[in-house]
């Protein structure tokens, strides 16, 4: 039987610290990749609005936007 000691309750605290830690990154990368999607969906849609409303002004690359892009060209009015 293995002997409870100090040593063992020290790495029994570390193993669940780092399964935790592991745990809280897969939890971040699964919401990084929703939210993924949701922006290029999103960016889909906007580029959808934007043929029907005949405005180009915003660079659409893959369907994602390009969310440093400038207007290439404001309305005035």
């Amino acid at each position: 039987m293995t002997q409870l000691t100090q040593e063992h309750f020290e790495l029994h605290t570390k193993n669940k610290s780092e399964q935790h830690e592991r745990k809280k990154i897969e939890f971040l990368e699964d919401r990084i990749k929703t939210l993924e999607k949701t922006l290029e969906s999103h960016a889909k849609i906007l580029a959808r609005f934007q043929m029907t409303e005949g405005d180009n002004s915003w660079v659409i690359l893959s369907g994602v936007m390009d969310l440093t892009a400038i207007p290439l060209k404001r309305k005035i009015g």
